[in-house]
């Protein structure tokens, strides 16, 4: 009797737990909107919000969390994509209002699928955004999302980990060069499978994360470079490392004319009295275009001494025309190394440190635009076997690809060979990443 008491004292005393609530939204519904139902709901771990599709005109800061195991989680139902446009609004990120069509102001763990954000802007800083994570919110995954023609695509600051999944971010930007596609700053971000093309004027992607991985991406077609990886708040921590995997990086071929410039990855600091990244950048099996004889592909700026370091392994860098370069300038070359990469021999700037090299006019590809290999391809079975990289942690990790950009986003298994290919391609599968060279225009409307 007294073990049974106790057993029944002791059910009774545990917490109760809320079951999760899925929520439709939509002009037919009760909640108009996912930014009606954050203000008139609590919001708890595990909830669903379901977006009907059609267009939505209002903006929030969402401050309810999720957990770990049970996330919040807001979806496009089946079809369209549910579009958010924020035409005429000034997300001026003042008081109350955001400075996004979302906003997390400390709201963590959450994963966004499957919507289209557009037009988000503000006069006071030119940088209203379609999403922005701030106030301590983190563990923020999106997915399969469009978003373009903002004054940034998508911002973070303070402890922010944000996951970009399989989405198409392009033409981003004020026009003014601080503005930009993607524009991170925080703790760690990781970008998977995604399109990312065509800002205006400004870069791709510019992060000032404390770790980054960039992976299985198409890159293409920057205002200005395609990759700014550089000094933030805690980058003077250990293992500020940039981990490039698998991706394919075009340059447009206007760039370095026209108000671009010719720089393709910048590493370390945009400034050179500024303390760089406490980190080394990490290239495997990744395939780079040149396409104008200003560029060059990595530029070291501020380096920390005895740190800082470009490990390249198992690449393609082709160059279409004369004149480019792999080192933006001999501080840059003395801080590369690395081996089995396919570099065209219209590529300069190749320091000896980088080895096992294969040299040739073309890479083999299977044809103008399609960077898959073709049959007779020297980079087909040349790569190192088990490139390695060093990960935020400080733990030694494999690199060896096991994905492939797909079309027209996400990603696709890169098959096991009996020995690995140079690029981000293994002969005899993937899926053709695109044309190789959209202009703006091509891939309007949320591709």
């Amino acid at each position: 009797m007294v073990r049974a008491s106790c057993r029944l004292l002791s059910i009774l005393l545990l917490p109760s737990v809320a079951s999760a609530t899925t929520y439709q939204v939509g002009a037919a519904r009760t909640q108009k909107s996912p930014c009606a139902l954050a203000q008139a709901v609590a919001l708890m771990p595990g909830d669903v919000i379901e977006v009907d599709a059609g267009t939505y005109t209002d903006q929030c800061q969402l401050t309810a969390s999720g957990t770990a195991a049970q996330p919040i989680v807001m979806r496009g139902v089946a079809g369209p994509r549910p579009v958010f446009d924020a035409t005429g609004k000034d997300l001026s990120g003042a008081g109350p209002v955001p400075r996004a069509i979302f906003q997390w102001n400390g709201g963590s763990y959450w994963v966004v699928e499957h919507l289209e954000l557009e037009n988000a802007a503000n006069t006071s800083g030119a940088n209203g955004s379609g999403f922005r994570v701030t106030a301590g919110g983190h563990d923020i995954t999106l997915r399969d999302l469009s978003i373009h023609d903002c004054q940034d695509g998508a911002q973070s600051d303070g402890a922010s980990t944000i996951t970009i999944e399989s989405s198409e971010i392009f033409h981003n930007g004020a026009g003014d060069g601080q503005s930009h596609n993607l524009y991170l700053q925080g703790e760690s971000v990781r970008l998977i499978g995604n399109h990312i093309h065509d800002s205006v004027v400004g870069q791709n992607i510019k992060l000032r994360t404390r770790y980054i991985e960039i992976l299985y991406n198409l890159v293409e077609n920057s205002g200005n470079y395609e990759m700014d990886l550089i000094q933030g708040p805690t980058t003077s921590m250990p293992n500020a490392n940039a981990i490039l995997i698998g991706n394919v990086v075009v340059r447009a071929v206007d760039a370095g004319v026209n108000g671009n410039n010719g720089q393709t990855i910048v590493f370390s600091s945009d400034d050179p009295n500024a303390v760089g990244r406490n980190g080394s950048l990490y290239a495997i099996n990744n395939t780079f275009i040149l396409r104008n004889a200003s560029n060059k592909l990595f530029h070291v700026i501020s380096p920390v001494a005895g740190v800082s370091h470009v490990y390249l392994f198992n690449n393609i860098v082709h160059a279409t025309v004369a004149g480019t370069s792999l080192t933006f300038d001999t501080a840059t070359a003395d801080l590369v190394s690395g081996s089995n990469n396919f570099i065209s021999t219209a590529v300069g700037g190749v320091p000896a440190t980088v080895t096992t090299t294969i040299g040739g006019a073309d890479p083999g590809f299977a044809a103008t635009g399609d960077y898959r290999l073709a049959a007779a391809s020297p980079a087909i079975d040349a790569a190192l076997a088990n490139p390695m990289f060093v990960d935020g942690a400080g733990m030694m990790q494999s690199g060896v690809p096991t994905l492939h950009v797909a079309a027209p986003l996400g990603t696709s298994p890169r098959p096991v060979d009996a020995r690995l290919d140079v690029g981000a391609f293994e002969f005899g599968s993937g899926t053709l990443p695109g044309d190789g060279g959209v202009e703006v225009g091509d891939m309007a409307g949320g591709g």
